[in-house]
C-alpha cells in the first residue's frame, strides 16, 4: 500500500476536459508553486495520525488512522480466550476499544482502518471504525474480467475518473478512500487531506455542462468503479443477526447469566417464566425492526431501465447528440456524467440530472410533500453561469421525484445530465437523515442505566458481606458462591426490561386505537417529556387548497373596490393576466397545477384549449397552449390568448412570468405574477398607488396570501421572445392589481394549539410560507396569544448584515399603540412601548399586558445570516422565536437542534417530505402523511389533523409515569427481596423457592403485567411535565423512604419475633438437608415482604394528572386485592398443603400473627402518606420550583427567559425598514437633535422613556414629536469642561453643530447638536462605552464635560444615552 500510495502522491496528474475526450497534447504539469507546496505539506501532513474531514460544517468530524498489529491482534485473542469471551463482548459494545487494542496510530496515509469520531452538540460523542480501501487499476481490471456484464467492450481500461473541483475530471491511477455513512471520502492529492466525493453539482460552468457529448463504455465503467452502483440500497438484516444484536444487549446477557445461575440451583420455575417474557420481548423488537427496515427497503427501492447516450471515442467531437448513438442500460450503472434521453411518456427519476434541452412537467411530491405538477425549463448555456442546486433547481430533475410529460422541439430529444447518483441524490439524503438521525438525548434512559449501575453497586457489597460472613461460619465453597451470586439477580432484576416493554406496548396499542401508528416504542416515553410542539402551516395548521378571496384591480394609480366575482371584470390586460400568467397544463384531459393558479384561473371562467398533437410538434407550434373565453353574449372574436413561453416559478426569484400574444394583436407580452415585495422592483414607481402599503399590509394581517399581477407589452420578434432572459424584459412593467387568497385553518387547530399554550407547552410555526401571512394565521390559532406583540427580526442583507427589530401591528388595529412607532423615523426601547400599551389599557376590561410579553418571527433568509454572522443571537432568538417563515428543509431541522441545545424535548408535525429531516431530528416526530415523511417519523397519524399531538402527549405522559412507577417498583422489590435475604442469610436461612417463586412469579410478574394498563388521562393537559430522570431529587427521595421503611417493618417484625417467649432461633446445621430452610423467621420475613410487594404496587401506581385512577385499571386493583387476600390467609392460619409446600412454619402464637397484618397496615398508610402528600404534594409540587436554580438548569432557556423578562431595553425597536410588505419603500433619513438644558426637561416625550426607571410606566404620547413641558425641579446637568471633539465621532455619524452660540453651565437656552443619521449608516459596531464629546467653547473659560455617549447604531437606533443625564431631549425632525 505504501509504494502505491508514494506513486499516487508523486504521480503527475492528467486532465481531461469534462466531456473525457483526450487530449492529443502531453499530460499538463502542476504549476511550481503548487507542486513546492505539496512537497512541504507531504513532510509535515506525514506525521499527522489525524485530521478533520468537512471542517466547518455541520457534519464535521475527525478521523484517525490506525494500522494493524500482529502481536497486539494476537495479545488481544489471548485475553479474549482467558475472559470467556467477556472481553470480545465488550468490544462488541465499544468497537474502537477493538480497534485501539489490535492496532497502532500511524499516518492516515499508510493506515488500515480510521476511527471516525463525531461530536453531536458537545453532548454525545459517536465512533465508526471503517476500513481504508486502496483502488488501483491491476484490482480493476481483474474485476472486468470477472464481471463481463459491467464492461463487454474492447475498450482499454482507463484510469480512475474523479471529479475534484470546477467541473474537471482528474485522472489518477490508484484511489484511497473509505466510506462513512453511505459517503465516500477519496483522498486528495493537492489539499493531502480526504474530501466528499462530489457529483457536477458544485462548480461547473454552464458551457463545460452543455459541451458534455457522453462517456464512452470505458469511461463510464471506470467511472463507476469509483462512484458505486446508482442505487439507494437499505440493508435488510437478517432475522438471525437482529436477534444476535438484540440478545446482546447489557440486560439480556445478564439474564443469561441469571438463567444459568438459576438453573444450576434448580430454580426451573422462575427461570422460565422469566426466559418466557425475555423472549416475548426479544421477539417483538426483533420483528418490529425487521418490519422497518422491509418497509424503508420497499419504499426508497426503486430500478428501471433509462437510455443514454454512448460516446464513441472515435466520434468527432463536433458531432452533434442527436446523432451520438444511444444505447438502454439499467438505471444502477449510471453515473455522474452520462447524458439521459427523458422518454415521451415519463418516468421516475433515479438520479438527480440537469435538463439540457426541451422541457419536463414534474411532480415532485416526494421532496416537497405537495402534488404539483412543476414545470422544469432547459439550464441555460451562458458564459460565466456556474451551477448552483438551490438557485437552479427549476432546472433539475430530482431523484424519486416523477416526470409527467416532456415537450421538444421536431425530433430533437429531451436530454439532460447526470449530475449526482445513489446516496448522493436529494432522495438519497433524505434517507440518510432516516438511517443516521442525530441521537435523541433523553435523560430517562440514561438514568435507567446509572440507577442499575447503582444497584450493582449495592449488589456488589452484598456479595462482599455474604463471602465474608459465610467463609466466617464455615460455609462450603459451593454454597457459598452460589448464594452469594443469587444475591446480585435478586438487586439487579433480570425481568426489568421485559417489564418496561410490557408498559410501552400498551400505550402503543391504545395509540394505534386512535389511528396514531407508531414504529419506535421507546419514542413514547420521550413524547411524555414533550414542552415545545413545532408545526408546520400548509396542511397542517390549514387546509391544503386556497380559496380566491377578491382581486384589486388598479387604475391610474388608484386601488378600485375589490372584486370578488372575478368573471364579472371587464376583459382588461388584468384579467388576460389572470388568464394567462400561470403554470397550469393539460394531462390526460384534466387540467394540472399550483391549486393557487387552478383557483385563479377557474375564477376567471376561461377555458384551455389544448390542441390533440404529439408532444414533439407542440414547440413548433406558434401558441402550444391556447386560452378562450366563456362563449357568452359579451363574446368577441379573436380574444384568444396564446402563451409563447414561460418562465417557471422559483422560490428563490418569488415570481413567474410568461410571455403571451393575444390572437388579434400583433406584439407580445409579458406578465408576471409573485410575492408583491419582488414584483415591485420591476415595475414602474409611476404605477405604483401612494397608499400601496396599506392595502398589501391590510391583507397580509388579516391572514391573506397576496400575490402581485405585472404587465409590460414586448416590441420582440418571436425568435428573440424564445430566446431572451427574464432579467431583460423585466423592467419598467406596470402593476395591475393583487389578487387575493386565503387558506382557511382546520376546524381542530385552534381549540388543540389552546389546549397546548393552557399546558404551557410552546407551540412554534415552522413554514416555508410569507411571513406577514404566517403571523396572521399564528394569531388566528392562538400560536400568537391576545396581549402579545410581534417583533419581526430583519436583516439588510450586507456583509456582515445588520440585525434590526421592527414591531409587528397588531391585527385588527387592536391594540394598534403597540406600533406608535410605525410612521415616525424615531426609536424605541421595549419599556416605552409596553408602558404605553399598560396605560392605554388600564381601564378596559381586561388586565394589564405583563411587560415583555413579545414574541419573534423571521424569515429562513434572516435566520440563516444571524446564524452565520450573529450566532449569540440564536439562544434569544429561539428562546422567544415563534413564527419561522421561508424555511428551507435543511433550517426547519437546524431549528429542531437549537431548540434540542436549549433543553426543549421537541415535537416536530409536519405533513410533506420537506419535513423529514426535522421530523427525524426531533425527539417526538408526527407525520400526518403516509408517504415518505411517516418512515422518517416515529408517530404517523391517518387522522390528518393536529389532535394526534394531544393524544400522543397524553400517551407519552401516562407511558412516562408508567415507566418511572415499574422501573422504582421493580428496584424497590429488589431491594426488599434483598433486605429479607440479607435478613435470613444472618441465621444461615433464605426464602424457599416455592416462596421465591411466589413473590417472583405470581405477585412481580402480575403487578409488573397490569401496572402498565392504567389509560392516559382523559381530562385537559396540566402545566407540569412529569419528570423524566430518575437521578432528580424526588424519585430517590421517595425510593429512599419507601426503603427505610421496608428495612424498619422487616426488622421490627423481625425483632418482635426474637423478644416473644417463644422464639428459638433457626439452626441450619441441626438439618440434614441444606435446602430445609424453613423456619419462624423465615415465616415473619416472608409474611412481611408479601404484604410489602403489595403496598409498593399500589403506592406506585400514580393516577391523576397522567393517568387515571388506578381504580380504573380492574386487572391492577383486582390482582392487589386478591393477592392481599391470599396473604392475609397466608399470615393468619394457612391450610396444610401450603405450608407444606410454601414451608411455612407457622407459629402457635396467633397475637404475633395478628401483629404482623397491623404491621403491614401501618405501613400501607404510612407509604401512602408519605409518597402522596409528602413527596407529591410538598416536594414535587411545592419546593420543586422554590428552590431551583435556572442559571445552574440544563434547561438552559429557562435562564435565558428569565434574563429576557427582566430586560426591557432590548431588542431595541425601530419602524423604518425593508418590510417583507413594501421593502422598495424609500428610506427616509432620522435626524435626532439632542438637547441639553440645564433646568428644562420633558420625562413624557416619546424617546425620552430610556430614562424612565423600569418599575415606573410613562405614558407616551400618541405624536412623535411635541413641544416640551418643562420641568423646574429636575437635577441639574454637570458642568461642561472643555470644546466638543467632533473627530471622537466622525467616524461614525456625521455631527454638526446647528447653533452658533455655545453650551454652558449659567446659560438657559437650550443648544442643539444634530446627529445625521441617514440610512444606512456608517457604523458597523457600537463604540466604546467612553467618549468625550466636548463643546466648542471660546467665550467659556469653564467649558464642560459629558461621559458616557453613544452613537446611533443599526441605521435609525440610537442605542441611549445613559439615565444620569438627566438633562436631555429627544425630538426628531
Amino acid at each position: 500500500m505504501a509504494s502505491s500510495l508514494e506513486n499516487l502522491a508523486n504521480k503527475r496528474m492528467g486532465y481531461s476536459s469534462f466531456s473525457f475526450r483526450r487530449n492529443q497534447t502531453s499530460d499538463r504539469k502542476l504549476p511550481e508553486q503548487q507542486a513546492e507546496l505539496i512537497k512541504h505539506a507531504d513532510q509535515s501532513v506525514a506525521k499527522a495520525f489525524s485530521m478533520l474531514i468537512n471542517k466547518d460544517e455541520d457534519d464535521q468530524m475527525e478521523i484517525c488512522g490506525y494500522k494493524r498489529s500482529a502481536a497486539k491482534t494476537a495479545l488481544t485473542y489471548v485475553f479474549v480466550i482467558l475472559t470467556a469471551g467477556l472481553l470480545r463482548l465488550i468490544f462488541h459494545w465499544c468497537p474502537h476499544w477493538f480497534l485501539k487494542a489490535k492496532c497502532n496510530p500511524c499516518d492516515i496515509t499508510q493506515a488500515d482502518f480510521v476511527l471516525i469520531t463525531e461530536w453531536y452538540n458537545d453532548k454525545h460523542k459517536i465512533f465508526h471504525v471503517k476500513p481504508l480501501t486502496l483502488l488501483t487499476l491491476d484490482k480493476i481490471k481483474k474485476k472486468q474480467k470477472d464481471d463481463e456484464k459491467y464492461c463487454d467492450s474492447d475498450e482499454d481500461v482507463s484510469n480512475f475518473s474523479v471529479h475534484f473541483a470546477d467541473g474537471v475530471f482528474t485522472e489518477v491511477e490508484s484511489l484511497l478512500t473509505f466510506t462513512c455513512k453511505k459517503v465516500t471520502y477519496i483522498w486528495d492529492h493537492s489539499k493531502l487531506e480526504f474530501i466528499k466525493l462530489k457529483g457536477l453539482d458544485q462548480g461547473v460552468s454552464s458551457e463545460t455542462l452543455h459541451g458534455n457529448r457522453g462517456l464512452s463504455k470505458s469511461e463510464q465503467y471506470m467511472r463507476r468503479m469509483v462512484y458505486g452502483a446508482n442505487e439507494i440500497v437499505v440493508k435488510e438484516s437478517t432475522i438471525l443477526t437482529l436477534l444476535f444484536l438484540e440478545v446482546l444487549n447489557p440486560f439480556y446477557i445478564f439474564q443469561i447469566f441469571s438463567f444459568v445461575l438459576w438453573f444450576a440451583d434448580n430454580y426451573y420455575y422462575y427461570a422460565a417464566a422469566i426466559l418466557l417474557m425475555s423472549v416475548f420481548g426479544i421477539s417483538m423488537t426483533v420483528i418490529q425492526t425487521r418490519r422497518n427496515q422491509r418497509n424503508l427497503k420497499s419504499t426508497v427501492h426503486s430500478s428501471d431501465v433509462a437510455t443514454v447516450l454512448r460516446r464513441d471515442p472515435n466520434d468527432s467531437e463536433f458531432k452533434s447528440l442527436n446523432e451520438t448513438k444511444v444505447e438502454i442500460i439499467s438505471t444502477e450503472l449510471l453515473v455522474p456524467g452520462d447524458i439521459l434521453e427523458i422518454p415521451q411518456h415519463g418516468c421516475i427519476m433515479q438520479c438527480d440530472a440537469l435538463l439540457l434541452t426541451g422541457n419536463c412537467i414534474l411532480n415532485e411530491s416526494m421532496l416537497t410533500g405537495e402534488s404539483v405538477p412543476v414545470t422544469k425549463t432547459p439550464f441555460p448555456n451562458l458564459p460565466d453561469v456556474y451551477y448552483d442546486e438551490k438557485e437552479h433547481a427549476r432546472h433539475t430533475l430530482f431523484c424519486g421525484t416523477q416526470v409527467i410529460q416532456t415537450r421538444y422541439f421536431g425530433n430533437e430529444k429531451v436530454l439532460a445530465v447526470v449530475l449526482k447518483t445513489g446516496f448522493y441524490t436529494a432522495k438519497g439524503g433524505l434517507v440518510r437523515s432516516i438511517l443516521y438521525p442525530p441521537p435523541v438525548d433523553f435523560r430517562f434512559e440514561k438514568d435507567s442505566y446509572r440507577f442499575v449501575a447503582l444497584l450493582a453497586m449495592i449488589a456488589g457489597l452484598g456479595f462482599i458481606y455474604t463471602i465474608i460472613t459465610k467463609v466466617q461460619r464455615g460455609v462450603p465453597i459451593g454454597d457459598l458462591i452460589l448464594e452469594a451470586l443469587d444475591l446480585i439477580t435478586i438487586v439487579v432484576p433480570p425481568a426489568l426490561p421485559a417489564a418496561m416493554t410490557v408498559g410501552r406496548l400498551y400505550a402503543q396499542t391504545r395509540l394505534q386505537k386512535k389511528q396514531i401508528f407508531c414504529i419506535s416504542p421507546r419514542s413514547i416515553n420521550v413524547s411524555g417529556s414533550i414542552d415545545c410542539v413545532c408545526f408546520d402551516k400548509t396542511g397542517t395548521l390549514t387546509e391544503d387548497g386556497l380559496d380566491l378571496h377578491c382581486v384589486v384591480p388598479i387604475s391610474q394609480r388608484q386601488f378600485e373596490t375589490e372584486v370578488k366575482e372575478v368573471d364579472a371584470l371587464p376583459r382588461n390586460t388584468f384579467v388576460c393576466g389572470l388568464v394567462s400568467c400561470h403554470s397550469l397544463t393539460v394531462i390526460d384531459k384534466q387540467i394540472s397545477g399550483d391549486p393557487l393558479d387552478l383557483k385563479m384561473f377557474e375564477s376567471t371562467k376561461w377555458s384551455i384549449e389544448d390542441l390533440e398533437v404529439s408532444d414533439n410538434t407542440k414547440f413548433n407550434m406558434i401558441f402550444p397552449t391556447v386560452f378562450t373565453p366563456p362563449k357568452d353574449a359579451g363574446a368577441v372574436e379573436g380574444e384568444e390568448i396564446g402563451v409563447i413561453r414561460e418562465f417557471p416559478f422559483s422560490s428563490s426569484a418569488q415570481r413567474m412570468g410568461v410571455i403571451i400574444r393575444k390572437l388579434n394583436s400583433q406584439h407580445f407580452e409579458y406578465y408576471s405574477k409573485g410575492s408583491p415585495e419582488m414584483i415591485l422592483n420591476f415595475v414602474e414607481k409611476s404605477s405604483v398607488p401612494e397608499n400601496f402599503s396599506e392595502v398589501l399590509e391590510k391583507y397580509t394581517q388579516e391572514g391573506y396570501r397576496v400575490i402581485a399581477l405585472a404587465h409590460k407589452e414586448l416590441k420582440l420578434t418571436y425568435t428573440k421572445a424564445q430566446r431572451v432572459q427574464r432579467e431583460t424584459i423585466e423592467h419598467g412593467m406596470t402593476l395591475l392589481g393583487l389578487i387575493v387568497l386565503e387558506n382557511r385553518l382546520k376546524t381542530d387547530t385552534a381549540p388543540c394549539i389552546q389546549n397546548l399554550n393552557e399546558a404551557q407547552i410552546r407551540v412554534i410555526m415552522v413554514t416555508g410560507d410569507n411571513i406577514l401571512t404566517a403571523i396572521s394565521v399564528a394569531r388566528d390559532c392562538g400560536i400568537i396569544r391576545q396581549g402579545q406583540s410581534v417583533i419581526t427580526v430583519n436583516s439588510d442583507g450586507g456583509n456582515p448584515s445588520q440585525i434590526y427589530y421592527t414591531l409587528t401591528n397588531t391585527k385588527n388595529g387592536k391594540l394598534n399603540e403597540a406600533s406608535l412607532l410605525s410612521n415616525s423615523s424615531s426609536i424605541v426601547s421595549l419599556d416605552t412601548v409596553e408602558s404605553q400599551i399598560a396605560a392605554n389599557n388600564h381601564n378596559q376590561n381586561h388586565p394589564p399586558l405583563p411587560f415583555n410579553n413579545y414574541r419573534f418571527a423571521m424569515t429562513g433568509k434572516v435566520w440563516a445570516a444571524i446564524r452565520d454572522e450573529h450566532p449569540e443571537l440564536i439562544p434569544k432568538l429561539v428562546t422567544r422565536g415563534s413564527i419561522f417563515a421561508r424555511m428551507s428543509p435543511e433550517q426547519k431541522q437546524q431549528l429542531v437542534q437549537e431548540l434540542q441545545g436549549l433543553g426543549y424535548y421537541v415535537a416536530m408535525c409536519g405533513d410533506g417530505a420537506n419535513d423529514c429531516g426535522a421530523l427525524k431530528a426531533a425527539h417526538t416526530g408526527i407525520s400526518l402523511s403516509e408517504a415518505e415523511s411517516s418512515v422518517a417519523s416515529p408517530f404517523t397519524s391517518k387522522n390528518p389533523n393536529i389532535t394526534c399531538v394531544l393524544s400522543i402527549v397524553k400517551e407519552g405522559r401516562a407511558a412516562l409515569v408508567t415507566s418511572f412507577g415499574i422501573f422504582k417498583y421493580m428496584a424497590a422489590y429488589s431491594l426488599c427481596q434483598f433486605i429479607s435475604v440479607m435478613i435470613l442469610y444472618s441465621i444461615d436461612s433464605n426464602l424457599t423457592d416455592i416462596e421465591f417463586l411466589y413473590i417472583d412469579l405470581f405477585i412481580i410478574s402480575i403487578f409488573a403485567f397490569f401496572f402498565g394498563r392504567t389509560e392516559a388521562y382523559k381530562g385537559k393537559l396540566v402545566k407540569e411535565t412529569p419528570l423524566n430522570s430518575l437521578m432528580s431529587f424526588s424519585p430517590i427521595l421517595s425510593l429512599f423512604l419507601q426503603l427505610v421503611l421496608l428495612v424498619f417493618f422487616q426488622v421490627l417484625s423481625f425483632q418482635h419475633l426474637v423478644s416473644t417467649d417463644w422464639y428459638e432461633p433457626f439452626n441450619a446445621t441441626a438439618k440434614e438437608n441444606k435446602d430445609l430452610v424453613g423456619c419462624v423467621e423465615n415465616y415473619t420475613i416472608f409474611t412481611m415482604s408479601g404484604f410489602q410487594y403489595i403496598i409498593l404496587a399500589i403506592v406506585f401506581s400514580k393516577g391523576k394528572p397522567y393517568r387515571q385512577s388506578i381504580f380504573s385499571n380492574f386487572g391492577l386493583i383486582g390482582s392487589a386485592i386478591a393477592l392481599a387476600i391470599f396473604s392475609v390467609y397466608l399470615a393468619l392460619d394457612p391450610c396444610e398443603f401450603l405450608r407444606e409446600q410454601f414451608e411455612l412454619v407457622v407459629p402457635e402464637d396467633f397475637n404475633f400473627r395478628l401483629y404482623l397484618l397491623a404491621y403491614g397496615a401501618i405501613h400501607f398508610v404510612l407509604s401512602i402518606l408519605i409518597e402522596v402528600f409528602f413527596v407529591e404534594h410538598c416536594v414535587f409540587k411545592k419546593l420543586r420550583y422554590k428552590y431551583h436554580n435556572v442559571y445552574k438548569s440544563k434547561r438552559k432557556f429557562l435562564a435565558i427567559e428569565k434574563d429576557l423578562s427582566e430586560d426591557t431595553k432590548w431588542p431595541t425597536l425601530t419602524s423604518n425598514y425593508r418590510s417583507a410588505a413594501s421593502p422598495s419603500t424609500p428610506l427616509p433619513s432620522c435626524t435626532a437633535e439632542i438637547v441639553f438644558e440645564n433646568k428644562k426637561f420633558d420625562k413624557n416625550h416619546v424617546l425620552n422613556g430610556f430614562y424612565q426607571q423600569q418599575d415606573t410606566p410613562s405614558s407616551a404620547p400618541n405624536s412623535t414629536k411635541s413641544t416640551p413641558s418643562y420641568n423646574p425641579n429636575r437635577n441639574k446637568l454637570r458642568n461642561l469642561e472643555n470644546g466638543f471633539d467632533f473627530d471622537q465621532f466622525q467616524s461614525a455619524v456625521s455631527i454638526m453643530a446647528s447653533d452658533a452660540s455655545f453650551l454652558t453651565a449659567e446659560q438657559s437656552t437650550p443648544q442643539h447638536i444634530v446627529i445625521d443619521a441617514a440610512y444606512p449608516n456608517h457604523l458597523q459596531e457600537s463604540p466604546p462605552t467612553s467618549k468625550r464629546i466636548r463643546s466648542i467653547s471660546s467665550n467659556s473659560t469653564d467649558p464642560t464635560l459629558l461621559n458616557d455617549v453613544y452613537t446611533i447604531t443599526n441605521g435609525d437606533i440610537l442605542n441611549g444615552l445613559k439615565p444620569n443625564y438627566e438633562m436631555a431631549e429627544f425630538e426628531t425632525s
